[in-house]
C-alpha cells in the first residue's frame, strides 16, 4: 500500500530538480501524477523516470490563466479528481533583475521593473492560478484536498535577492489564506521552505554550497529526496491535522 494510493497529484515545475524528485516520489507512493513544466521535453524526461502508470505530461505557462485552467480540467477528466496540488514552478533569476555580482541594496537598486514583475508573476500569480483552478473543482465536487506550496528559506528570513524573497514570502500569505478558509471544506494548505538543496543549479555553485554546509548544524546540504519526503507527508492523509504551516528542511541553518 502506498501512502498516496487513490490520489491524483498535479506538480507544477516537474521538469527537473526538486519537481522531478516530487513526481517520482508521489508516483512511488501510489499517486496518479500530472507532470507539468514550461518545457515539455523536460516534463517528458521526468515522466520517463516514473515507474508504474504513465503520468499525464502537460506543458504550459503558469502565468497564463486559461492555460492553467485547461491543464487542471484535463487532469481531472483523464486521471480523476485532483486531490493534491504542489505549486513548485519557479525561477531564481529573471531577465533584467540586476547583476548577480551586486550585493545588498545594490541588487534592489539595479533591478528592472520587468525583472521584478516576472519573478512575482511566475511564483505568486502562477501559484494563485493553479490553486484557484484546483480549489474551484474541489468545492464543486465537495471533495477534500491538499495544497503544498514550494516556498524557500529566503521567504522566512534567509538572505536572498529582493524579488525572489518577496515572491517566496507572498506564497506563504496565499497558503495561510487558503488554509484558514479551506479548513471547513476539508481543504488543507501548507508550505515547504527548503534551505540549500543539491540540484543541477546549486551544484554549479560549489563555493556557495560549501559556505552553507559549514554553517549547517547537520553538516550537509539537503537533497531533493529530503524535500520530496516532506511533500509526500503533507499531501497524504497522515498530515490530516496539519494546515497553515510552513516547514523548512534546512538542516538547522535557520531555526525558529
Amino acid at each position: 500500500m502506498g501512502r498516496l494510493d487513490g490520489k491524483t497529484a498535479l506538480i507544477t515545475g516537474a521538469g527537473g530538480g526538486i519537481g522531478r524528485a516530487l513526481a517520482v516520489a508521489f508516483a512511488r507512493e501510489g499517486a496518479a501524477v500530472v507532470c507539468h513544466d514550461l518545457d515539455e521535453a523536460a516534463a517528458r524526461t521526468t515522466a520517463e523516470a516514473i515507474a508504474g502508470p504513465e503520468p499525464l505530461v502537460w506543458a504550459c505557462d503558469v502565468t497564463d490563466s486559461a492555460a492553467v485552467d485547461a491543464m487542471v480540467g484535463a487532469a481531472w477528466e483523464r486521471l480523476g479528481p485532483v486531490d493534491v496540488l504542489v505549486s513548485n514552478a519557479g525561477v531564481e533569476r529573471t531577465p533584467g533583475d540586476g547583476s548577480p555580482d551586486l550585493s545588498g541594496l545594490g541588487q534592489l537598486a539595479g533591478m528592472s521593473d520587468e525583472g521584478w514583475r516576472a519573478m512575482l508573476d511566475i511564483h505568486v500569480t502562477g501559484g494563485f492560478f493553479a490553486s484557484r483552478a484546483v480549489v474551484r473543482r474541489l468545492l464543486e465536487a465537495s471533495r477534500p484536498g491538499s495544497l503544498v506550496f514550494m516556498s524557500s528559506i529566503v521567504g522566512i528570513g534567509g538572505a536572498g535577492t529582493p524579488h525572489y524573497a518577496a515572491a517566496k514570502a507572498a506564497l506563504l500569505g496565499l497558503m495561510r489564506s487558503i488554509a484558514r478558509n479551506g479548513g471547513p471544506h476539508g481543504i488543507r494548505a501548507n508550505a515547504i521552505a527548503p534551505g540549500m538543496i543539491s540540484t543541477p543549479m546549486t551544484d554549479a555553485l560549489p563555493d556557495a554550497q560549501e559556505w552553507v554546509r559549514r554553517r549547517t548544524p547537520l553538516g550537509r546540504i539537503g537533497t531533493t529526496e529530503d524535500v520530496a519526503a516532506l511533500a509526500v507527508y503533507l499531501a497524504g492523509d497522515e498530515s490530516g491535522f496539519v494546515t497553515g504551516q510552513t516547514i523548512s528542511p534546512n538542516g538547522g541553518f535557520l531555526t525558529s
